[in-house]
């Protein structure tokens, strides 16, 4: 099922797989004001339709180049209070697209198809599981080339994986990171040659849409929570998480299928 309903991005979900592709090839995929309102939309449409996985790419050459610059620009307000009074309202957009994908109610994968800069980095380090093709790149343009600071939750994700040291570098210097450092780093999971990364990035939702999709969410919850949490901590709450799953529909018909040697079937959402 494909949508027309919108204008920066394509939604199209098939077989409970849903995909949004950053659809402004032209601008390598900037991010415009109407990405950023349609993408919690289309993952908003997504949960609606009862999609299982949900995966995110850019069309064209790029993923997401960040913010576009070349755009249509505001007037500046005539005071500096305005000016920022106006900045914070404006990010509510950013903490809406953010929120969009690390609370979707479904695993998402990430296919780095090319270079993800800026803003960029942030939406392509979202995926629960990244892929990223071979010939794709970050790079944190903010502080040398525009003087601000990462958004889009890039420094967040970025220390958690890849550590301060790293981070600070990459944000300060914004030298590009290429796809080899980017998996030796542990920003994705995994490098695919071009031509394949579709494919494989589909294959990955299959697997996860066809999984134990209470588990799949738990398991993310209780890696996300790891880092700031104290062991003993960390240990209730995987209790809490457990408890509900073992006896479940999903434990039953892994035990039952592990007993039969098949593959299991799970049904419970």
């Amino acid at each position: 099922m494909g949508s027309p309903a919108f204008e920066a991005i394509t939604l199209a979900i098939e077989d409970g797989i849903a995909t949004i592709t950053l659809n402004r090839p032209e601008t390598l995929n900037a991010l415009n004001a109407a990405m950023f309102l349609e993408v919690p939309r289309a993952v908003a449409q997504s949960v609606e339709a009862g999609a299982r996985a949900l995966l995110i790419t850019g069309a064209g050459r790029g993923f997401c180049s960040g913010a576009d610059l070349v755009g249509p620009r505001f007037a500046t307000p005539p005071t500096e209070e305005l000016r920022e009074n106006v900045n914070r309202a404006s990010f509510e957009k950013v903490l809406a697209l953010v929120r969009s994908l690390n609370e979707a109610p479904m695993p998402v994968v990430c296919a780095i198809n090319g270079v993800a800069a800026g803003g960029g980095v942030g939406i392509a380090l979202a995926g629960d599981v990244v892929l990223m093709s071979s010939s794709a790149r970050f790079v944190l343009t903010f502080v040398p080339r525009l003087g601000l600071v990462p958004d889009v939750g890039a420094t967040w994700l970025m220390t958690r994986l890849a550590g301060r040291a790293r981070t600070l570098a990459a944000s300060l210097l914004g030298d590009a990171i290429s796809a080899e450092q980017a998996e030796r780093w542990g920003l994705v999971w995994k490098l695919v040659e071009p031509d394949a990364l579709m494919a494989e990035a589909l294959q990955v939702c299959r697997r996860l849409a066809d999984g134990p999709g209470r588990a799949v969410l738990g398991t993310r919850r209780l890696v996300d929570a790891a880092p700031a949490m104290p062991f003993a901590q960390h240990m209730l709450l995987e209790r809490d998480i457990q408890a509900p799953l073992i006896g479940g529909p999903d434990f039953n018909e892994g035990v039952a299928a592990f007993r039969e040697k098949r593959e299991p079937r799970f049904r419970d959402r």
